[in-house]
């Protein structure tokens, strides 16, 4: 072998070396484009990022850790993040994620096949909801944290739509509500308080309802008989979503009224299927799954009866 080639190949062996100080490993991931998981790509394989990470995880002290959690880089603070996770280490994940309630810089996730882009802030929140990291009181802190900070993170969303807040959180809920917040009528909705109704009617019945899911999941979380009007009057705006080829928009639309378990709401989806066109094939079988989704978890509750009748007529056509 030539000279030329012996000093190529040791400097390609050198570059594949791997780094061997905590300061060199933060240098590579530093440059890395996105904060992979430990599988990715259709065969699941480990990118030479995350075993880099694996690396800083397991020579990096706390204390460095720790201090790369203020790094310029967000993915330099994120791995930092999983490391302290991954290693069960002993520091205050409450006040941690309180600090990230801001972080708004951009971070590219890889998990599986999935690139996305997304707030640093919610790529740490939903490790720490991956690795349980908070108690039920903690994730509650942290809600009300979200939502007095008014947090750009989709975490704050993501609480208003599935915690329930405490009581001391109601009048902020109701003026956010009040001013056209979506996922905070969700979160007010779980209190069930009827002077809250008037409310709640005024957004169900909002032009483009079914451009987000949140008045119908209010819906369901406050079943109250006297939303049933303002359910039943949004079927031409339900039917144009069908012509328009987008019937999974009705999904939390059927989930509201079977929430209602009244002989009323239930006579509604009975009739709305039977006049859905069997011959429109496509959207007529994604209607019939689409019920079949909302039934199901009612099991054999006697006031859904007739769907699950009227479903299986159409389920054996």
């Amino acid at each position: 072998m030539q000279p030329a080639s012996l000093l190529a190949s040791a400097f390609l062996l050198f570059m594949a070396l791997p780094a061997q100080t905590v300061d060199e490993l933060v240098a590579r991931l530093a440059k890395a484009e996105s904060l992979d998981d430990e599988a990715i790509g259709i065969a699941g394989t480990k990118s030479e990022t995350f075993r880099t990470y694996e690396q800083l995880r397991d020579r990096a002290t706390r204390e460095q850790l720790t201090k790369l959690l203020d790094h310029d880089s967000a993915i330099v603070r994120g791995y930092a993040f999983r490391a302290l996770a991954d290693r069960s280490e002993e520091v205050d994940w409450p006040a941690l994620l309180a600090l990230r309630a801001a972080d708004t810089a951009k971070v590219i996730t890889f998990r599986g096949c999935e690139r996305i882009e997304c707030m640093f802030g919610d790529a740490v929140i939903e490790l720490a909801r991956d690795r349980k990291l908070l108690t039920d009181e903690q994730w509650l802190d942290l809600a009300e944290l979200l939502v007095k900070q008014k947090s750009q993170l989709d975490a704050r969303n993501w609480a208003l739509r599935n915690l329930k807040f405490r009581d001391g959180m109601l009048h902020t809920l109701r003026a956010l509500a009040a001013g056209g917040d979506g996922a905070a009528h969700v979160a007010l909705a779980r209190f069930r308080i009827a002077k809250d109704l008037p409310l709640l009617t005024a957004w169900l019945s909002r032009p483009g309802a079914f451009d987000d899911t949140t008045a119908f999941l209010a819906a369901q979380q406050f079943p109250d008989a006297s939303l049933l009007p303002a359910l039943i009057a949004l079927e031409p705006s339900a039917r144009a979503k069908i012509a328009e080829g987008l019937p999974h928009r009705l999904r939390e639309w059927f989930g509201a009224f079977a929430a209602q378990r009244t002989a009323g709401a239930t006579a509604f989806l009975v009739r709305f299927l039977q006049q859905t066109p069997p011959e429109e094939r496509v959207r007529h079988r994604q209607i019939v799954e689409l019920l079949r989704e909302i039934v199901a978890p009612a099991g054999g509750e006697a006031v859904l009866a007739p769907l699950r009748e009227e479903l299986a007529k159409h389920t054996r056509k």
